[in-house]
């Protein structure tokens, strides 16, 4: 089961991986779908993770604490690209 949460993690790793190696600055477009890929990811590993799952725990606490966790990991994914840009002086203003 970690290694399925695993992979629903990188899925924005990978993202913003091929933003660094195209050397694209990070804007707003960038940072709203960074968030929509986490949010995919998260939900989709989390569903499985529920169904397989031997947990009484409701579902819409599943579903509420992905949501959460996919939009707080996104905008933490943002912010080290951004300073990344800012410290390798890649920042176009």
């Amino acid at each position: 089961m970690g290694t399925i949460l695993l992979i629903g993690l990188l899925l924005p790793v990978v993202y913003l991986m091929q933003l660094v190696k195209n050397k694209k600055p990070i804007n707003f477009k960038s940072t709203k779908k960074t968030v929509v890929i986490s949010i995919v990811g998260v939900l989709l590993t989390t569903m499985l993770f529920f169904i397989f799952s031997t947990n009484h725990t409701s579902f819409w606490l599943y579903l509420i604490g992905a949501l959460i966790i996919a939009v707080i990991w996104a905008l933490l994914l943002c912010a080290c690209y951004y300073f990344y840009q800012v410290l390798s002086n890649n920042v176009k203003k």
